[in-house]
């Protein structure tokens, strides 16, 4: 169903408070270089001291499985796509895939502007140069803000569990699935979803088919995302022995908390060293097994890079044939 209303100005954005939001924003954009800045240069010192632990950790690599991880995280583009289609058309607009997916392809190369919501930003722009309103485009990137780290949460504590990684095992599998019960429940999860839209200055009821719909898409994001970070890990023969459920686990976990990190852009940094503290490899030094865990990284940017291109080839020769004179 469309907001009953979705004028931007609401009392949240009444223009008072401007000027403060304005500083708060400029001082954690200088925290996060600065965080960046610290980060990289003790990574440098890192990988320099402790070069030969690395080299162990990366011995008998699997070019295979490195490209097939690389394959597999194109899909990550098209499931968040989806996402982002769901939320729009719970709202009420019918935005095609393949329009959400260019979007999501072309602004890519934001996803490395150290000010947090610069992806969404252009994201958003593309989908409105398209007809979309912004209102919807700001909830629904709200909606993908709050529904990734807790599905996420969710499902990785529940995989924990089930591979027996915490401490009461099972008992943290069912407490999972309790919390992805209330909040697939449109009289719990459904309310504080219109609450949070309404502080946005949007009203709709919530229908529970559509909730569903965006939080199995959800689901399905982070399902594949830790199944292509399994496939990296399994490139390197020296984490063998730990265990794809846990590692899918410990996955969604440590990059929750890494999205949730106000001051590491895309959780760089978090996300690693808290696979590090859940996924801890048998003889390994905790430096090499957090450089190869970062490694994936690599992987993504060279994923991005290609797939910022091709939408960037697609769309222009899109242009030109619109733009092309018809006899």
């Amino acid at each position: 169903m469309p907001p009953e209303s979705a004028d931007p100005r609401t009392p949240d954005h009444d223009g008072t408070g401007d000027g403060q939001r304005s500083r708060r924003g400029r001082m954690l954009a200088m925290a996060r270089r600065l965080y960046l800045t610290v980060l990289a240069g003790l990574i440098v010192w890192l990988l320099a001291d402790r070069h030969g632990e690395v080299s162990e950790m990366l011995e008998g690599a699997r070019p295979a499985l490195l490209a097939a991880a690389l394959a597999c995280s194109f899909g990550l583009i098209l499931c968040n796509s989806a996402l982002w289609r769901s939320a729009l058309l719970m709202l009420g607009h019918d935005v095609p895939l393949d329009a959400t997916v260019m979007a999501a392809a072309r602004s890519l190369p934001a996803r490395y502007v150290p000010l947090g919501v610069s992806y969404a930003a252009a994201r958003m722009a593309l989908l409105r140069s398209g007809g979309v309103p912004i209102a919807p485009l700001a909830i629904t990137a709200g909606i993908e803000l709050a529904l990734s780290a807790s599905v996420a949460l969710a499902a990785g504590v529940g995989l924990l569990g089930a591979a027996g990684a915490l401490t009461g095992g099972a008992a943290w599998t069912v407490a999972a699935l309790a919390a992805a019960t209330v909040a697939v429940l449109p009289a719990l999860g459904g309310r504080a979803i219109n609450r949070l839209l309404a502080r946005r200055g949007a009203r709709f009821a919530v229908d529970w088919r559509d909730y569903l719909r965006v939080l199995a898409v959800a689901l399905g994001y982070w399902g594949w995302a830790a199944f292509t970070f399994v496939l990296y890990l399994r490139a390197f023969p020296a984490a063998d022995s730990l265990p794809s459920v846990e590692i899918a686990g410990a996955f969604m976990v440590s990059w929750a908390l890494g999205f949730l990190a106000l001051l590491a852009p895309q959780g760089f940094g978090v996300a690693e060293l808290s696979l590090v503290a859940i996924l801890s490899v048998e003889g390994r030094s905790g430096v090499a097994v957090a450089a190869v865990y970062a490694g994936y990284r690599v992987v993504l940017i060279a994923r991005d890079i290609l797939a910022a291109g091709t939408a960037e080839i697609i769309s222009t020769r899109r242009a030109r044939r619109v733009s092309a004179p018809r006899d």
